[in-house]
């Protein structure tokens, strides 16, 4: 059997920390990507055994690249890895015919034994359909458990963090999202920081950052639309968090990227 490989996309919020996909690196071939845009091009040069897509939370642009990738390319196997978990969301990604779902934390070795078992089952050419997660081992197939345990890693703030992914753009105050999880505002930043590790406040600072480096990405983007586009109305203090985030200005980074 020929080494696996695989087109990583990690569309993670914040894909400069560590993931699922540096244990990933280690048990295949790998090319990782953190585009969409360059989803479709790079599996066609690449032609890999599969493809992974690690999420944190997940919103519905990065969502879209689960069924953009299962229509244009029906027979290839899509690993969905998602840290954010509803029940919902499970059932929108075996609809949309995901291979496998899990939700994260995964250890190195399921991971191994999941691809073994993928490389197993699809190296029989009448199976090459995309879409065989039943054909799994009993035992694989259990932990992935997508009724198992909702809000896995979240399981007190998940709704605040759900939130922001659709509405980052706009004013998020505490007192918002507080109610949201049925918490008091110094419950909710309490809770919020044991959970993420960050204050409330930085995380929404770095979700707008990671979405302002999706937009500079695009084609006729501009700094300033950007900017406004993911919150910030305050074009300087706008590059001051770019900065301090990303480690350029927000102008070199768009020029790197074109």
């Amino acid at each position: 059997m020929s080494e696996p490989r695989a087109v990583w996309l990690d569309l993670r919020c914040m894909p400069q920390q560590r993931g699922l996909w540096s244990d990933a690196e280690a048990l295949c071939g790998m090319t990782r990507i953190t585009q969409l845009a360059e989803a479709v091009p790079t599996i066609s040069a690449q032609r890999p055994h599969f493809v992974g897509m690690e999420f944190d939370y997940p919103n519905r642009g990065r969502l879209s690249a689960v069924p953009l990738v299962r229509r244009e390319f029906p027979a290839l196997p899509v690993l969905m890895f998602t840290e954010y978990h509803t029940e919902a969301l499970a059932v929108w990604a075996f609809r949309c015919r995901v291979w496998d779902y899990r939700v994260l934390p995964v250890t190195p070795e399921m991971l191994a034994r999941l691809i073994d078992a993928l490389m197993s089952i699809t190296a029989d050419p009448m199976k090459r359909d995309g879409w065989l997660a039943n054909e799994l081992p009993a035992d694989l197939r259990a932990p992935a458990g997508h009724l198992r345990k909702p809000l896995i890693a979240t399981p007190r703030t998940g709704a605040a963090v759900a939130w922001v992914s659709e509405h980052f753009a706009e004013c998020c105050p505490v007192k918002v999202v507080a109610e949201l999880c049925h918490l008091s505002e110094s419950e909710f930043s309490r809770t919020f920081h044991r959970e993420h590790g960050l204050p409330f406040s930085r995380f929404l600072l770095q979700y707008r950052v990671a979405r302002a480096r999706d937009l500079l990405g695009e084609p006729g983007s501009s700094v300033s639309q950007v900017a406004y586009a993911v919150g910030f109305n305050d074009l300087s203090y706008f590059g001051r968090v770019f900065r301090r985030f990303v480690g350029v200005p927000a102008t070199q980074y768009q020029r790197q990227r074109s």
